[in-house]
């Protein structure tokens, strides 16, 4: 196996780009890290990272969470968001021709997101109820008390959905700032592999 090229660009709003020419397939993944995570969690509000980064795929502009996966659809794209303890990370794949479709779309969901009420409560509900849902999970058990033990109230000391009354406690307002110091071009690394050249993509 020889390990293919890795090169690195910065664009002028400070985005760090790498490059990876990977065939033979006529596929692309981006993969966009963001550099908070379940760390950058406040005192209080305890999943917040998370449940921010639930909501980018629940709506952009004036589009709806269907008309975000009917967009997906239509490109072939498979996209995923990962909150893991020092980043977010997310995660589109799609066909080499509708790479830049793809690539637009994913920065309209990171920097864009609609973060509607009514779509902050839906996902607040289903977060509540999984939750619930965990309290009877001895596997799910023993991890909070892992990570209670070992960091204790650091922010690393808790699950990254949170618990209870900080996801009630979390007000329209407290996502929006999140995402506006979180989310930011000069705060991420995007990786780019595929079909293609270096330039091209």
């Amino acid at each position: 196996f020889r390990f293919p090229d890795v090169r690195r660009h910065r664009l002028a709003n400070g985005l760090d780009v790498r490059t990876i020419e990977h065939g033979p397939l006529p596929v692309v993944t981006f993969v966009l890290l963001m550099r908070d995570g379940l760390g950058s969690d406040p005192a209080g509000r305890e999943g917040l990272a998370a449940l921010t980064a639930d909501l980018l795929d629940e709506g952009t502009g004036n589009w709806s969470a269907i008309e975000v996966s009917d967009a997906l659809a239509r490109i072939g794209a498979d996209y995923d968001v990962d909150v893991r303890d020092d980043a977010t990370v997310q995660t589109l794949t799609t066909l080499s021709r509708f790479a830049g479709r793809g690539a637009s779309l994913l920065a309209s969901l990171t920097m864009r997101p609609a973060l509607r009420e009514a779509d902050i409560e839906r996902v607040r509900t289903q977060r509540l109820n999984r939750l619930k849902q965990l309290k009877d999970s001895p596997a799910a058990r023993g991890e909070q008390a892992f990570l209670r033990v070992v960091y204790g109230t650091h922010p690393y000391g808790h699950l990254s959905i949170g618990h209870t009354a900080a996801l009630q406690a979390m007000a329209p307002e407290d996502i929006a700032a999140f995402h506006r110091s979180a989310f930011r071009p000069d705060r991420a690394t995007l990786v780019v592999a595929g079909d293609g050249g270096h330039d091209a993509l």
